[in-house]
């Protein structure tokens, strides 16, 4: 009896832990932007909705342009980015968002000063 006892309770305990790392797990990865916007390194990456990104020269810091044309297009492909308006930038770095603007010059602005 003693035995039954003492082997449910470990196996309760095992479920318990399992089911709590699990929860922490998707916490802590359910804000996290998909991977493939994320830069790599030192450098950032920037999601462009509305309007391009043409800039004259490159820019310094800057590895990686995704554009989107239409708002529609980037709320269909990303919807937990909660993309406010078009035109719109996000400005990632390798792990997370570090700026949300609507204004192209701040986006830029940013990355020069901080690269």
């Amino acid at each position: 009896m003693k035995k039954g006892l003492c082997l449910s309770f470990i196996l309760f305990l095992i479920i318990l832990c399992a089911a709590c790392s699990s929860l922490t797990w998707k916490k802590q990865y359910a804000d996290s932007p998909p991977k493939e916007l994320l830069s790599d390194g030192e450098e950032y990456s920037i999601l462009a909705v509305g309007e391009d990104i043409d800039h004259p020269e490159e820019i310094m810091g800057l590895k990686q342009v995704r554009y989107f044309s239409s708002l529609e297009e980037v709320k269909n492909q990303y919807p937990d980015l909660k993309v406010e308006g078009s035109p719109f930038f996000i400005i990632f770095n390798d792990k997370e968002v570090v700026l949300r603007t609507s204004e192209l010059n701040k986006a830029i602005r940013f990355v020069e000063e901080n690269y």
